[in-house]
């Protein structure tokens, strides 16, 4: 299935643990939101769209630098972040497999919205992660995921009020149909066992946010 890279800005990266392809001729489309063209740029990728009011990248200058590339702009007041304007691009676009790479080390508040948009993402028929190499997340409902040992720490994060029926299985720290409260997540910093490749980890009611960390070394 192509995917869909959307570049954020990002002051932290751990570039070994993002992989993505150079090329996107196998129908992948790399989309920056606004200055994250510069996490492109760190990565070595040239972004086939730019969207985004242009407040923290000059767009003359861009446009000078990438001649071909596809500018969007939106005016500074609008409803959606340049993020969301890029999600929904992607998603008007038919790419359901989306991919965001930064986002997560800036304001409190926008690195919050960022990883709510996985939601918007799952319910209008998409799924992906958020991801600067050094944490990775993704989010589920009613379902199961396999979690291979990427990272170090997994934790399982309630976004409803309460989460019913959570199993994990090959973890240092088991359950089995547990029930987690929103304001008692006591399901982090786990680890998957040596023994197996990966973890197993079950919903049967509730949304939860699954987050593979690594420590940060500064």
């Amino acid at each position: 299935m192509p995917v869909a890279y959307i570049f954020c800005p990002s002051n932290i990266l751990n570039q070994k643990k993002i992989n993505i392809p150079v090329s996107c001729d196998n129908g992948n489309i790399y989309i920056a939101a606004d200055s994250g063209i510069l996490t492109a740029e760190k990565l070595n990728i040239k972004p086939n769209v730019v969207i985004g009011d242009f407040d923290s990248v000059d767009l003359s200058s861009l446009k000078i630098k990438y001649k071909d590339i596809k500018t969007i702009k939106y005016p500074a007041e609008k409803d959606d972040t340049d993020l969301m304007l890029a999600v929904k691009y992607s998603l008007e676009s038919g790419y359901k497999n989306i991919k965001i790479i930064g986002g997560l080390d800036g304001r409190i508040d926008h690195t919050l919205a960022n990883i709510y948009y996985l939601k918007y993402i799952k319910i209008h028929g998409g799924g992906g992660y958020i991801t600067n190499g050094y944490n990775k997340i993704s989010y589920i409902s009613n379902s199961s995921v396999k979690i291979y040992k990427n990272y170090k720490y997994i934790s399982v994060i309630p976004v409803n009020s309460v989460i019913h029926g959570l199993t994990l299985k090959n973890f240092k720290y088991s359950l089995d149909n547990a029930i987690v409260k929103f304001e008692e997540p006591y399901t982090v910093c786990n680890e998957i066992l040596k023994d197996f490749k990966y973890g197993e980890i079950i919903i049967s009611d509730g949304e939860v946010l699954i987050c593979e960390c690594d420590d940060i070394l500064v």
